[in-house]
């Protein structure tokens, strides 16, 4: 990774925790950011290793934070695979067919991930309120991201991606 990619990574981690953060919407068992739709801009625009250090890093700071530090393990986990994935998916191949499919591997991801990581962290009648709650995060953030995206690719060469 070169100087500039690092710190683009570095300013993106640190734009998803506090989106993460603030502004924070409770439902359910969790609550919907925007934090999740900076995982898609660093996924999709520099790649699977940007994608995965800024969710799995951004996000577990922002649990550690908001004081939801059993999440912090899952959380890096979770979300690592999920940047790493969408990066994987999109990143070469900018189209709305990938972010389509890399849109379905976060949900999967995402939802499966924090069902599972829940079942022993707070039981499973909690865990199955995750099966509400990450959906509905998962929409917004891909909503998000599909606003944002466009712009950010038409002005790729400016912006230096």
């Amino acid at each position: 990774m070169d100087t500039k990619k690092f710190i683009r990574t570095a300013m993106l981690t640190a734009l998803a925790c506090v989106l993460t953060i603030i502004p924070k919407v409770p439902i359910g068992g969790g609550y919907v950011h925007f934090g999740d739709c900076i995982i898609y801009v660093a996924a999709i625009m520099m790649g699977s290793l940007p994608g995965a250090i800024v969710g799995a890093v951004g996000h577990s700071l922002a649990d550690l934070l908001s004081g939801f530090a059993i999440f912090c393990v899952p959380t890096f986990i979770i979300k690592a695979v999920m940047g790493f994935t969408i990066g994987k998916i999109v990143h070469k191949n900018i189209d709305a067919k990938h972010f389509i499919l890399g849109g379905i591997a976060a949900f999967v991801i995402v939802t499966g991930g924090y069902f599972i990581a829940e079942i022993p962290l707070m039981g499973y009648e909690t865990a199955l309120i995750s099966l509400i709650s990450s959906p509905i995060q998962w929409a917004m953030s891909v909503a998000a991201s599909a606003v944002i995206l466009p712009i950010l690719v038409k002005n790729r060469n400016r912006l230096g991606f």
